[in-house]
């Protein structure tokens, strides 16, 4: 099996190459430091797997992937990643990446675990009879990855469904969609007599599963709301289920996009909690607007989230979450995914501040499965018990101080000083000091320091950047100085923390 490995770090790029020397069933074909070499060297090695990283200069991992998949190649992309980069990688896996390696868990034997399993998949798609149509997995990963795209069909795109035996008509057409949590016990069950045949089902997000269906002949445009009206419902009845369902089209290449508006109908459940049929709340077009404002918020969050710290943190979602139910938040796996997030943020969080955590597999598995506001809640809120986090006493109190802590958070990197801040929120220096003692608890400098040295621990533990280079991003440009601030707090230097991790 010929590999392709590109990442930016010389220093990942040469562990990959070592790891996959040891592996008798891999020939590396080359590396690359970004997307446009990668390509170059795709166009002449053609390779069966391609190991990526998201993030590169020039051209990015997805950019890479769009490209691959413009020439229709079926090469397996499989993505290094951080965590912070979590929203990038569900983004890649529907747009048709395999899978993705954390780097921060990308040891010898996982690595050599993926490698075995790509080349027994290669060696049994050689030897298959190439005249057959592609195997049930096959033909389920091509059907998901085309009907997953946020956007119309091209005809390359319907003749490659076509040849995974998918047979519909311009008529009729529409798609349903259910928690997958709500069919893992025996899947789903569907009405016997109907005019409506199944075109295809998969896996259309973590949580959610799709139906797309087809009425089998011609019905007035009453008719056929009508009949889908009366099937979700017997579907909804005869498995006990939540069902979002699309509007009705007549236009195969618009498929995804009823497939997306019928997730967002599921998507109603979430805050609603009721087992029953969820109808499209908007029209596609006033939908794709919407999206448009929750990504915004989404964006938001997310840079909040990384400039708070603690009970800050788990305030901030929480908070956010109940702007999500009145702003109703339709796009549940991208909220859900803003959860993930803050959960692993805190976790990173606590066991740097050596608190022991027990049971938080479980509430991690809890939170990736959860299909309600409720439960989401009810989750953070037990981990925010595990990390401790109570709302202190001393928290800030005066608007002035409050805004000197968010500043701090947003500027960490920076050369602060108490003056900059002090001036930042129109206070004189001295009194700032007082005043932010006695609200925090802490001298400036103390709250400085734990700061940065909280994002030094989450960079350690989640990227492989050098130290040197970890300590400027938090805002030292000693790093021989960061390291012996840094074993102060933690016992350790930096790299013996990160020796420890792994």
């Amino acid at each position: 099996m010929k590999v392709l490995v590109v990442d930016d770090e010389i220093m990942i790029c040469e562990w990959l190459e070592f790891c996959i020397s040891q592996n008798p069933l891999c020939q590396l074909t080359g590396v690359a430091h970004n997307g446009a070499e990668a390509l170059e060297l795709f166009q002449k090695e053609e390779p069966d797997l391609v190991l990526t990283d998201v993030k590169m200069p020039v051209m990015d991992g997805l950019e890479f992937l769009h490209a691959l998949r413009s020439f229709n190649s079926r090469t397996k992309v499989v993505f290094l990643t951080a965590f912070s980069e979590f929203d990038l990688i569900r983004q890649a896996l529907r747009d048709g990446a395999s899978e993705y390696l954390l780097k921060t868990e990308m040891q010898n034997d996982v690595l050599q675990d993926l490698l075995n399993r790509e080349a027994g998949e290669l060696h049994l798609a050689e030897n298959r009879d190439e005249t057959d149509t592609a195997s049930i997995s096959q033909a389920h990963y091509v059907i998901g990855s085309i009907l997953r795209q946020n956007k119309e069909l091209t005809e390359e795109e319907l003749e490659n469904l076509r040849r995974c035996n998918i047979r519909w008509r311009n008529n009729g057409l529409f798609a349903l969609a259910v928690w997958k949590k709500s069919i893992l016990n025996g899947g789903l069950v569907f009405p016997g007599a109907s005019q409506i045949r199944h075109v295809a089902g998969f896996d259309y997000t973590d949580r959610i599963y799709v139906i797309v269906g087809n009425f089998t002949r011609t019905l007035s445009e009453a008719e056929k709301a009508e009949k889908l009206a009366v099937y979700a419902g017997d579907i909804q009845k005869m498995n006990n289920c939540m069902v979002g369902i699309s509007a009705i089209t007549d236009e195969m290449r618009r498929i995804p996009l009823a497939i997306w508006q019928a997730s967002c109908s599921l998507g109603e459940g979430f805050y609603e909690g009721k087992k029953r049929v969820y109808v499209p709340r908007y029209p596609l077009t006033e939908l794709f607007k919407k999206n448009e404002l929750w990504k915004n918020a989404f964006t938001e969050f997310n840079m909040h989230l990384y400039q708070a710290k603690g009970y800050q943190r788990y305030e901030l979602l929480d908070e956010f979450l109940k702007n999500a139910a009145s702003w109703r938040i339709l796009a549940v796996e991208s909220l859900c995914g803003l959860c993930r997030d803050t959960f692993e943020l805190l976790e990173f969080e606590a066991k740097g501040n050596g608190i022991s955590l027990t049971g938080t597999d479980i509430l991690r598995e809890q939170m990736e499965e959860c299909i309600s506001l409720e439960e989401a809640r009810r989750i953070m809120e037990a981990f925010a018990g595990q990390c401790h986090l109570t709302e202190l006493q001393n928290a800030p109190k005066s608007k002035n101080i409050q805004l000197a802590v968010e500043y701090i958070n947003a500027h960490y990197a920076e050369q602060l000083s108490l003056e900059q801040v002090a001036a930042s929120v129109y206070l004189n220096p001295d009194y700032f000091s007082r005043a932010f003692k006695m609200e925090t608890g802490q001298t400036f400098v103390n709250y400085l320091t734990d700061v940065r040295l909280s994002r030094s621990v989450w960079l350690l533990e989640n990227t492989a950047l050098r130290v040197q280079m970890i300590a400027q991003q938090v805002g030292y440009y000693n790093a021989s100085y960061f390291s012996t601030i840094f074993k102060k707090k933690y016992g350790m230097s930096p790299y013996e923390y990160r020796r420890k991790e792994k």
